[in-house]
């Protein structure tokens, strides 16, 4: 549908092994409890990602709309990459998960590298946000909550107030995008 390509780059250092921080994505049945803004499921038997599996996001900021996609493994380099494609939905182009040591840890990113408009829907969600709000939400959310549940801070609360502070933190995160 948009010849536009997004790219983005978000990133944190987690504290825990890389081959831990690796595993953790590599398993679709953890996603929700580190993931709170986007639910994910195979579209096929088992949750472990391998070439060829296929999966389901489906997710929606703080007050917004939902949004559908499918996802596709492209290729697996373990422990330090998952390529992925968006293959249909409202999103379209590859993505990856990118893993390496670091003295802290392991330094986790998930990137865009070439994400496309698929409907008209998100072509607007491109247009009024671009990859910013994709920025809001890794940060606040995916990231977040792979460094709580593998350095194991999720002691600090329960997951139902984890999940509250995770929609209060993309909501002001938003909320300043729109003054910007």
């Amino acid at each position: 549908m948009e010849s536009v390509e997004y790219r983005c780059r978000d990133e944190r250092i987690i504290g825990a092994s890389r081959v831990r921080c690796f595993e953790t994505p590599m398993d679709l049945s953890t996603y929700s409890r580190w993931w709170t803004l986007v639910a994910v499921a195979p579209e096929g038997p088992g949750s472990r990602l391998r070439p060829g599996a296929r999966f389901r996001f489906v997710g929606d900021r703080p007050g917004g709309e939902r949004f559908e996609w499918a996802a596709e493994v492209l290729e697996i380099e373990e422990p330090s990459r998952i390529e992925l494609v968006y293959a249909g939905g409202e999103y379209v182009g590859r993505t990856a998960w990118e893993l390496q040591e670091v003295l802290e840890g392991t330094l986790v990113a998930y990137v865009y590298r070439g994400v496309r408009a698929n409907s008209p829907r998100s072509r607007d969600h491109f247009a009024r946000w671009g990859t910013r709000l994709h920025a809001v939400a890794m940060k606040e959310d995916a990231l977040a909550g792979l460094a709580r549940l593998l350095e194991g801070s999720g002691a600090e609360g329960d997951d139902e107030a984890w999940r509250k502070d995770v929609q209060r933190r993309v909501a002001a995160g938003i909320r300043l995008l729109e003054n910007q």
